[in-house]
């Protein structure tokens, strides 16, 4: 080991004073300091970090349908973002598969935050039912943002609906929750036919 000009400890060329250990939680600033490949959904979530493995075709199919769904019903007032980093705290930085913004609080160059999200959607795959159903829904509540998560059984998809307060509400087939405050018309039986 040796030790560099100013002091920080070098050894086998990594600085030791930069590694973070598991047992130190990252923060955001640390999880955008990162060099990931973007192709990787990474996600700052407690401090750590969760890495999901790339969705397959139907849940992009699926996040396609329902950003065009939602940009048709919500209009030029809002933005629809689909996989996208959003800053909650200093150690939360999910990955919406899908969210609304109003158009006032788009910037092109920064990360959106909580506080600017009108709506996440997570549609679940297998690698993460624990993240989607258990871990995502009290981190969003806590932050002020509605969840809708769709989830597919063989060739049907259920839509859950979980409200910043109050309990989850599940529905299948033709379905009208509010997003944004508006009401958006989702056919789900019709959009699994198409992508199924």
């Amino acid at each position: 080991m040796r030790v560099s000009d100013d002091g920080r400890e070098i050894e086998g060329g990594f600085d030791l004073n930069s590694i973070m250990y598991a047992s130190e939680p990252l923060t955001t600033k640390d999880f955008f300091a990162l060099d990931v490949d973007e192709k990787l959904k990474v996600e700052l979530i407690g401090g750590a970090l969760t890495v999901s493995p790339s969705s397959r075709p139907w849940h992009g199919l699926v996040a396609n349908h329902l950003s065009r769904l939602m940009e048709e019903a919500l209009g030029r007032a809002f933005m629809v973002f689909t996989d996208l980093d959003v800053i909650v705290d200093d150690q939360n930085v999910p990955r919406p598969d899908v969210f609304v913004i109003s158009r006032d609080t788009y910037h092109p160059d920064e990360v959106t935050k909580a506080q600017d999200v009108l709506l996440a959607v997570e549609i679940m795959s297998p690698g993460s039912r624990v993240n989607d159903r258990r871990v995502k829904p009290s981190l969003y509540r806590d932050a002020g943002i509605p969840l809708w998560r769709i989830e597919r059984s063989g060739t049907r998809l259920l839509l859950g609906e979980v409200p910043i307060r109050g309990d989850e509400g599940v529905h299948l087939g033709p379905v009208t929750p509010k997003g944004a405050g508006i009401d958006v018309r989702i056919a789900l039986d019709a959009i699994a036919v198409e992508v199924f």
